[in-house]
């Protein structure tokens, strides 16, 4: 298996891809139809009362609706079946190396609990994120470069904001995420042990303390993660109901001032949502791909025979 985990997508997955690629390029310019219908509707056809003109852009709105849910239904049949592809060549990858799973002596038979972990859940994290791999950053980035271009074309200082509200963010994500990362490459690891532990008991028919003791160091591993998560989410929650209040304020100051329309504060406060949504799965986009390229080469060592010489913390 190639030692990264793009690596492997480009290898099992790439024409289903490339049917990804396609439903995303049809999807992302879409992004910003329906802002734009929303300033023609308020200054236009709510402008001169015009009823028939209202009328038409609102089936053109519909319209824009109902053609990015048909782009994103046929996009998610394509990433799904990428993920049932590439979890079914995972589970027949293991089953062909499952001799080399074995403990830390060598010559040892195959070990049924990190087999089953592998098999059970460690395959379908994997495939999760090789569905995800393209789709995400592609049609969410894409919607956001789409978007925030054309809230700039509408006005530049408001779309300015946004930018400097959501560029620390990134940053804050990128330090707490490398601690998630160490934290979950060890919780795997346990995991792995507690199913070698509990085949252990059953076979020698023993009711051992080690199981519990993995089984708490388990939950624990598992809370420290979920409270360096939760804080980014917290975080990105705060940004996301930030946003339109700075553009209620700063845009109505420019309304008042008569520097800019009302419409525009209606487009931009619909914009940031807009932003807001596609930003969120972005940043939950990099911390899945940070973990999942740390079971991956987990995964990797392990059909290699290398998982034992690495430290529980690596």
């Amino acid at each position: 298996m190639p030692p990264s985990i793009y690596g492997f997508i480009w290898r099992t997955s790439r024409r289903g891809q490339l049917m990804v690629c396609l439903f995303s390029g049809l999807l992302i310019p879409l992004a910003a139809v329906p802002l734009e219908l929303q300033r023609r509707m308020v200054d236009t056809a709510l402008g001169n009362k015009d009823l028939r003109l209202l009328i038409f852009l609102g089936l053109l709105y519909l319209g824009s609706i109902l053609a990015q849910q048909g782009f994103k239904y046929g996009l998610n049949i394509a990433r799904g079946w990428v993920v049932e592809d590439v979890t079914r060549r995972l589970r027949r990858t293991i089953h062909r190396g499952k001799d080399s799973l074995g403990t830390a002596q060598p010559g040892t038979p195959p070990d049924a609990g990190t087999a089953v972990a592998m098999v059970a859940s460690e395959s379908e994290d994997i495939a999760g994120f090789v569905g995800d791999s393209v789709s995400v950053p592609l049609v969410q980035g894409g919607t956001i470069l789409f978007t925030f271009g054309y809230l700039a074309w509408v006005d530049w200082r408001i779309a300015s904001l946004a930018a400097l509200l959501y560029t620390p963010h990134y940053f804050i994500v990128r330090w707490v995420q490398q601690l998630i990362n160490r934290l979950a490459r060890s919780q795997a690891k346990v995991v792995r042990r507690i199913g070698q532990q509990l085949i252990g008991d059953i076979e020698k028919q023993r009711d051992s303390g080690r199981f519990h003791s993995l089984v708490q160091i388990a939950y624990d591993l598992r809370m420290k993660i979920y409270r360096r998560k939760f804080i980014l989410t917290s975080l990105g929650n705060f940004l996301d109901a930030l946003g339109p209040l700075i553009v209620l304020v700063v845009g109505g100051w420019y309304v008042i001032q008569g520097q800019t329309k009302v419409s525009t504060l209606v487009v931009f406060i619909s914009g940031m949502q807009r932003i807001a949504d596609p930003w969120d799965q972005l940043i939950n986009f990099y911390r899945t791909a940070q973990i999942a390229q740390t079971k991956y080469r987990l995964f990797v060592q392990t059909l290699e025979g290398d998982e034992h010489h690495q430290p529980l913390g690596q």
